[in-house]
């Protein structure tokens, strides 16, 4: 079994995907993962929609990823597609979101995706956090106007196919020196912005 370090190390955003089906149990323990992140004043605003129905997620796919967002479509080879909402419109929310200008329903919902996609990795399974999608239909398909639902982005899931590992992009990341300071800013220099696809999400 990976330690957490490498499985970090080893999580890269999987575009290609095996035909193979994902096990209900594995997605199962992602979701039990996801389900036990920390979130603001436990409000656990999180909700994971999951589309393993080939039918079903082909026609979502047919909705929310066309016109500008065709760019995306390779997505539907996926297995499973996952939408991650969070439910909007609680007291303590509210009150955060106008003192912090900080919208932390959306914080939760990236520590909870993140819980997700590292246990997919350790299940021997592939992601790919998707925002370049169309969240008004996702809304319509859903059926989630006026119900206080909030698209956050869309997650694919599946087994990466069999390709040598030397195939696969090395992770492009700022030195540690460059993110983080010791009681003062870190002193980032200026760098080439990261080539798109070079194990970049969205």
């Amino acid at each position: 079994m990976r330690n957490f370090h490498e499985l970090c190390a080893a999580r890269y955003s999987l575009r290609e995907f095996a035909d193979q089906p994902v096990e209900r149990d594995k997605v199962v323990q992602c979701l039990e993962a996801a389900r036990l992140a920390p979130s603001a004043s436990n409000g656990q605003p999180w909700r994971f929609v999951v589309f393993d129905d080939p039918m079903k997620k082909q026609q979502l796919c047919d909705q929310v990823f066309t016109g500008i967002h065709s760019y995306s479509r390779g997505f539907a080879r996926a297995p499973v597609i996952v939408a991650l909402l969070v439910k909007t419109g609680s007291v303590i929310s509210r009150i955060g979101n106008a003192l912090q200008d900080t919208r932390f329903q959306l914080i939760d919902a990236g520590i909870a995706g993140e819980h997700f996609v590292l246990q997919a990795q350790e299940l021997g399974l592939g992601t790919c956090w998707i925002g370049w999608y169309n969240p008004g239909a996702l809304v319509k398909f859903l059926n989630l106007k006026g119900k206080g639902y909030t698209p956050v982005c869309l997650i694919a899931l599946g087994y990466p196919p069999d390709r040598p590992s030397s195939t696969i992009k090395p992770k492009h990341r700022r030195e540690l020196n460059e993110i983080a300071g010791w009681n003062e800013l870190p002193q980032t220099r200026a760098k080439a912005e990261p080539v798109p696809g070079a194990d970049s999400e969205f």
